[in-house]
């Protein structure tokens, strides 16, 4: 984010003008289907932005002060869970559908796998190899170097 600010003309004045908007995929899928009404993330894509605090969980404004990045640009953050907004099926007076779930790719299979429950894990090999577990509503912080 701060390389483009720095390097594409215009865009750090875009950004202070509220014109430039930064998300994750998430917010560009919720940003189409409610046709620019809606700039939004959740926590779990937010908390691999870097630029997020997940003890606050709100944007990190020490990051952003260091990165020089607007705020005002950075999408709201949200549940997982919640009605975001609506996407419209059909046209003009079609059906409206809420836009009400959003989970980043390794959390969103975790839950996918069943893991619902404190305690349970699950693996994926891929193109990475990723090892979560539901740690309930506590923040659990390794004492081993592993990411919270």
């Amino acid at each position: 984010v701060e390389w483009i600010l720095d390097n594409v003309e215009g865009a750090r004045a875009d950004a202070e003008a509220g014109k430039l908007l930064f998300g994750t995929v998430d917010t560009w899928l919720v940003w189409k289907m409610t046709q620019g009404r809606v700039h939004i993330t959740d926590y779990t894509n937010a908390s691999r932005t870097m630029l997020f605090n997940i003890n606050s969980m709100q944007w990190d404004d020490k990051l952003l002060k260091i990165f020089n990045i607007p705020r005002s640009m950075m999408a709201s953050v949200k549940s997982s869970s919640e009605v975001y907004g609506e996407m419209n099926i059909g046209g003009r007076g079609g059906t409206r559908i809420p836009i009400a779930g959003i989970a980043g790719d390794q959390q969103a299979a975790l839950y996918g796998q069943m893991c619902v429950h404190p305690g349970q894990a699950k693996n994926t090999y891929g193109t990475g190899c990723f090892l979560l577990m539901n740690t309930g509503e506590e923040k659990v912080t390794s004492k081993n170097g592993l990411l919270t």
